[in-house]
């Protein structure tokens, strides 16, 4: 099964995110004005300093303008400073604050904030030329999409640092808002719908919005799933409900509780035209979709199912804590947790085709194609990270036999959900469980190319 890099290494690299205990705070109020496109935000940031620091810088987005920014309830300098734009980020700036005197305590400040603006009109990615600066993000009369790639949110370091939430959001009457974590509050007042929105651990600030959204709830054991979408079929909709649970279920079987274990699980088909990608992107127990790229392949394949590739965001869930360039990590096990979902809950024969589909891409790859021991964490090495990563978990699999190979994955996730692993954490920890076969590690991680001979055969 084929995928498009540009669709989906966005998402890839956007959840290369260390697992490490939340540090900071987040306490935002967030009002949306659709009709005028507007966003605007107040309220406070725990953010950790050195005792003897004296600015603090931060990435927001460059046409949203401060109005108020303090330190410990102390009025605060701060100037703006142009930033080269990136793909992920195309429309940020940073702000360089100067710390009043004796303002970092324990280690950390407060720093309240007031700032509004209209977001930087970018085309959606895959609805402009290669190499254009695309934006997925948007406020507008239609659809509300708001997550790192914008800055909409003050944001600290690099992306993938960990903290905790509280953000209520205040839209017109009739909008449905979704984000992620608990959902604390809902109320109807003065021609506004507001929500707060609660989670720990968490490494964006995601909400989703339309005036239309339809909502499925499937209950999954002590937790629940909410589909939210406004154009799909019906019966679609019902079908991918009950096989978000069924794939939740099948992963704490495999590899235990993660984070989101017995919350809520929400699916969002945000009513994009284009977008990143048919599977979107994941996040803390919340997945957004285009639902205009899925339609089209719909139109096109009336067959079409997006089972593989939600049940990859998924396994996000779990594999979220490969750190720098062993973001590989996370790619291969979501990956390869997506083709055993495909073989528990579809077929078996229907894995085989995954995997054959796999070995056939990495077996054509070039003579120069990274190792996973190289390869980079920039969204490149696609099929190395994805297909070759793979490859290399199913010959472990097959190897050790399912219960041994379910048993060290989900040691290995309790050891590393929490502080994170690099390439040489993986290494040792495979050859310690392939004992005798502990070559594999050597010769899949250190691989260059695609596969060898008895590779591109193997079975």
């Amino acid at each position: 099964m084929l995928r498009s890099i540009a669709l989906l290494f966005v998402a890839a690299f956007a959840l290369a995110a260390q697992s490490a205990a939340a540090d900071m705070r987040y306490t935002l109020k967030a009002e949306i004005e659709p009709s005028a496109g507007t966003v605007a935000v107040t309220g406070t940031i725990a953010v950790p300093v050195a005792e003897d620091a004296s600015q603090v810088s931060f990435a927001l987005h460059r046409t949203f303008e401060i109005s108020r920014l303090a330190i410990a309830g102390k009025h605060a300098a701060f100037a703006y400073k142009a930033i080269e734009p990136t793909p992920f980020n195309p429309a940020t700036r940073d702000v360089v604050v100067t710390l009043p005197r004796g303002a970092a305590r324990n280690g950390a400040v407060t720093m309240g904030i007031t700032y509004a603006g209209k977001l930087a009109e970018l085309p959606e990615w895959g609805a402009a030329p290669q190499g254009t600066l695309s934006m997925d993000d948007q406020v507008n009369a239609r659809l509300v999409q708001l997550a790192s790639y914008s800055s909409w949110y003050p944001q600290f370091g690099a992306f993938g640092r960990r903290f905790g939430v509280d953000l209520t959001v205040s839209m017109p009457k009739g909008w449905v808002a979704v984000s992620s974590g608990a959902k604390t509050m809902l109320s109807s007042a003065n021609g506004r719908e507001v929500t707060q929105w609660q989670s720990s651990n968490n490494f964006d600030i995601v909400i989703s919005a339309a005036p239309n959204f339809r909502r499925v709830v499937e209950p999954a054991g002590d937790a629940a799933i909410e589909v939210y979408y406004t154009d799909m079929p019906d019966a679609v909709i019902a079908r991918e409900a009950k096989d978000l649970g069924a794939v939740m279920g099948l992963y704490e079987r495999r590899f235990g509780k993660t984070v989101v274990s017995g919350g809520t699980v929400r699916h969002v088909y945000a009513p994009m035209q284009r977008g990143q990608g048919r599977a979107g992107i994941a996040r803390l127990g919340l997945i957004v979709t285009s639902e205009g790229r899925v339609k089209e392949a719909m139109a096109n394949d009336p067959g079409y199912t997006l089972f593989q590739d939600i049940a990859h965001e998924i396994g996000h869930f779990w594999w979220n804590f490969g750190t720098g360039q062993g973001d590989w990590i996370n790619e291969s096990f979501a990956e390869y947790s997506s083709a055993l979902a495909v073989r528990d809950i579809v077929s078996q024969d229907k894995f085989d085709a995954v995997i054959a589909g796999y070995r056939k891409t990495v077996a054509g790859l070039p003579a120069d194609a990274p190792s996973l021991a190289t390869v980079p964490a920039d969204g490149s090495g696609f099929f190395v990270r994805y297909y070759k990563g793979s490859l290399m978990l199913d010959d472990f699999r097959r190897t050790l036999g399912d219960a041994a190979f379910f048993a060290a994955a989900h040691e290995f996730f309790e050891i590393y959900k929490s502080k994170g692993a690099v390439t040489a954490d993986f290494r040792s920890f495979w050859k310690a469980h392939l004992g005798t076969d502990a070559a594999k590690v050597d010769d899949w991680v250190d691989r260059t190319g695609g596969l060898p001979q008895e590779g591109a055969a193997r079975r």
